[in-house]
Formats: structure tokens, sequence, C-alpha cells
């Protein structure tokens, strides 16, 4: 696992959702996405701890099933590291609410109910494939790289000294036209890459912004971008 980078980690209740979670897996996996799920990276003698931390860390987003039991154990752990890192703008959150409705979300958690949601009742029977299509709707295996790099960069501006082409590209990647025309004028290379400002900062962020620099080297690593002669 530590070489991979997964587009999706699923945090749930395994005695509320097992069943439903294990099928979305499988369709999403089917879809070429990759997943992170316990009952996949997990084995006898591993770390829990451990093991959902690496998950996190090389995730570029996280599904949320909220159940009747979801808020204790293990899953509330899961939910809280989760939601700090959507703060930092490290992860993006998709919420599912699985036989509960958003106003027991709300009552859990007020500030993931702002969050667009997707509702699943276990009563009559779902169509797994319909909801992992809604799922991946905002979502695609060719939109990894443009995330990660989205990722990197959002750390980079949050950490570093400004520089107008890393948020050019943020502008761009927010389809906030008013930011970008704001930035422009105080942009040397408007025809500036991502691999460039990758090579800008590649060694000067690795302290400040670790996670999203790992995720994006080995996603570069993998796709043969780096580290071949």
């Amino acid at each position: 696992m530590q070489g991979n980078v997964f587009d999706f980690f699923i945090s749930y209740k395994q005695k509320d959702s097992s069943e439903f979670v294990n099928a979305l897996a499988d369709s999403m996996k089917k879809n070429g996405v990759e997943v992170w799920i316990d009952s996949d990276q997990m084995h006898i003698g591993d770390s829990i701890l451990k093991s959902i931390d690496d998950g996190l860390k090389s995730s570029i987003n996280a599904i949320l099933v909220f159940s009747e039991n979801y808020f204790e154990g293990w899953s509330e752990q899961e939910r809280r590291a989760i939601f700090s890192m959507m703060v930092g703008g490290r992860i993006r959150i998709m919420p599912i609410l699985f036989d509960v409705d958003h106003s027991f979300l709300e009552s859990k958690s007020p500030m993931l109910s702002d969050i667009v949601s997707c509702r699943v009742l276990s009563e009559g029977g779902y169509q797994i494939d319909d909801i992992c299509k809604r799922v991946l709707g905002s979502y695609t295996r060719e939109e990894r790289e443009g995330r990660l790099y989205e990722l990197f960069f959002r750390c980079i501006s949050k950490n570093m000294p400004y520089d107008p082409e890393i948020e050019m590209f943020l502008a761009v990647f927010e389809n906030d036209t008013t930011k970008l025309e704001k930035v422009l004028p105080e942009v040397n290379n408007i025809n500036i890459t991502t691999s460039e400002l990758w090579n800008r900062y590649n060694k000067s962020s690795v302290q400040y912004c670790f996670p999203e620099w790992r995720k994006l080297y080995l996603h570069l690593v993998k796709t043969g971008k780096i580290g071949h002669n």
C-alpha cells in the first residue's frame, strides 16, 4: 500500500453498512478508480491506527458512509481525522447517508451537514451502480493528476510566500474569474505548466506540504513522468 495513491478512502461502520460498502467499492474499482477500504488494505498483525493514517495520507477523496452507529469507535476517529484534513484543504469529503436522514447528520455533525450528500435506504433494495455513478459524477480517474496538483498548490499557497502563478492555477481550479482577473497582471509566465511549478517547489515544499507532495510524487512516478531516464 505504501506506494499507492487512492482516489477514495471509504470510512464506514462495519456492523451497519459493510455489505453496501463492499458492493460500492467493487463497483467503483470496476470503473477504474483506486479505493482504500479496510477489508482490502488491513491484514492480521497490522496496526489499525497506522493503516488508517497511511490510507488517509495516500487518498484524494474520502467517502463517509454515515449510519446509525457511525459516530462511535474507529469510524468516529476516522471522521475526526478526515474532518481535520478537509479543513486544511487536504482532502474532499463525499457523504453518504445510509438508512439515516439529513437531520440525523445535522444533529451529530453540523459542520458536515452543509456538504451535499447522497441518501441510501436499504429497505426495498438499492441500485449500487447508480449510486456509484452519483459518487463518481464529480470525479473521474482522468482528473486524478489535476486534483493532486490542486491539493499540492493549495498547500503551497497556504504555507509559502505568495506566488501569482500558483494563484493563477488555483483560480482556474476554482473557476473563479474574479480571482483570475486580479492575479493575471502579476503573472510572469501565463504559459507556465504544472510540471514547471512542480520543479520550482519540489524540494522547498517537502517540510511544509509532505502529504500533498508525497501523493503527487507517487502519481508522477507511477505514470512515468518522473523517476525514469
